[in-house]
C-alpha cells in the first residue's frame, strides 16, 4: 500500500513538473513574441504591401508606368543621392511618428508602402522579362531592400516604444515622471548611419553590376 501511495505521489510530481515546464515554454514564447512583436508586424505589413503591389501592377500596367520602372544607367553619385533621399525620407517619417502620440497605431503604414513599391517593381521585372527578370530582381533589388527593411524594422520597434512611452506620460499624473530621450536619439543616429551605408552600398554595387547583370 505504501509503495502504491509513493508511486502515486511520484507520478503526480512528475505531471506537475511537466506542466511547469510547458508553462515556462509558453511564457518564453510569449515573451519572445512581445519582444519582437513590432518586427513581426513589420514583416507582415511588408508582405501585404508586396502582394498588393504585384497585383496592382498586373491590373494597372501601362507604357508610362513601365518607362518609369525600367532601370537606366546612372553615375554612383546620382544613384546614391536618389537612394538616400528615398530611404532617408521614409526613415525620418518613422522617427517623426515615434515622437507622435498617434504614431504607434499608424507606423506600420511605412513597411506597407515599401512592400507596395517593391511588389510593383518585382512584378514589372517578372512580367516583362520572365526568368531573367527574376534573376535581375534577386541580384539588383532584393539584397538592398532586405538591408533597408531590416533597418526600418528596428527603427519602427524603437519608435513604437517611444510613442508608447509618450502615451503613458500623458496618462500619468505624477509630475516627477520623466522620459529620457538620450538613448532613443543615440539609436536613431546609429540607424541613420546604417541608412547612409545601405544607400552607398546599393549605389556602388548597382553601378558596378549594371554592365554585368542586364535584362
Amino acid at each position: 500500500m505504501e509503495d502504491e501511495e509513493l508511486a502515486f505521489f511520484e507520478n503526480e510530481e512528475f505531471f506537475n513538473t511537466e506542466n511547469k515546464s510547458t508553462d515556462k515554454e509558453k511564457k518564453d514564447i510569449s515573451e519572445l513574441f512581445e519582444e519582437y512583436k513590432s518586427i513581426i508586424y513589420t514583416a507582415l505589413f511588408y508582405s501585404f504591401g508586396l502582394f498588393v503591389g504585384s497585383y496592382f501592377y498586373k491590373m494597372a500596367s501601362t507604357e508610362l508606368l513601365d518607362s518609369l520602372l525600367k532601370p537606366e544607367s546612372q553615375s554612383i553619385i546620382n544613384l546614391f543621392v536618389s537612394n538616400f533621399c528615398i530611404y532617408f525620407s521614409l526613415f525620418l517619417l518613422v522617427v517623426f511618428l515615434g515622437f507622435c502620440l498617434i504614431g504607434y497605431p499608424i507606423i506600420n503604414i511605412i513597411p506597407t508602402v515599401i512592400g507596395l513599391v517593391t511588389g510593383i517593381r518585382a512584378a514589372f521585372f517578372f512580367t516583362n522579362y520572365s526568368a531573367k527578370g527574376i534573376g535581375y530582381s534577386l541580384v539588383m533589388l532584393v539584397p538592398y531592400i532586405a538591408l533597408f527593411l531590416t533597418v526600418i524594422a528596428f527603427t519602427i520597434k524603437l519608435s513604437t516604444s517611444l510613442s508608447k512611452q509618450l502615451i503613458s506620460l500623458t496618462k500619468n499624473t505624477d509630475e516627477h515622471t520623466e522620459l529620457s530621450l538620450k538613448p532613443y536619439i543615440k539609436k536613431y543616429l546609429i540607424f541613420a548611419l546604417c541608412i547612409t551605408i545601405t544607400s552607398l552600398l546599393e549605389a556602388g554595387l548597382t553601378s558596378l553590376l549594371f554592365t554585368i547583370v542586364t535584362i
